[in-house]
């Protein structure tokens, strides 16, 4: 249990700080933790993209399977991107909203990349408990 806890904040500083730098790139990928409630709502959004990645993801990798092996893996990245979008729609601690739909696209791939580049470079230096 204390495995899964510590996962689950280490996701939520990695969606955090993946606003952050995307933010500070200019990107539509914009968090709100200004208050306690904003904050609670972020764990929310941040378990509620894990369970999307582990159900409709992998449902969409597996489905992508083909376009993957042409795309040596890349087209992961649209997936990915594709789950971030559709849970930042929910509003739940961070939202992807731009007038232009191909930025919000661009954001969203950035920001999963963001994501796991910031949850991997967490967990090196973050000990299990």
């Amino acid at each position: 249990m204390k495995g899964l806890l510590y996962r689950w904040v280490l996701l939520t500083a990695s969606v955090a700080g993946a606003a952050l730098v995307a933010n500070a790139l200019s990107l539509a990928f914009v968090l709100h933790a200004g208050t306690p409630r904003e904050v609670a709502e972020l764990f929310v959004g941040s378990a509620l993209l894990s369970f999307a990645n582990a159900t409709l993801g992998r449902l969409l990798k597996f489905v992508a399977l083909p376009l993957r092996c042409l795309t040596f893996g890349l087209f992961s990245l649209v997936v990915n991107g594709f789950i971030l979008l559709l849970v930042a729609k929910l509003d739940l601690g961070f939202t992807i909203e731009s007038a232009n739909p191909l930025a919000e696209w661009i954001a969203a791939i950035v920001g999963s990349v963001l994501i796991t580049l910031i949850h991997f470079v967490l967990r090196a230096f973050v000990p299990d408990p």
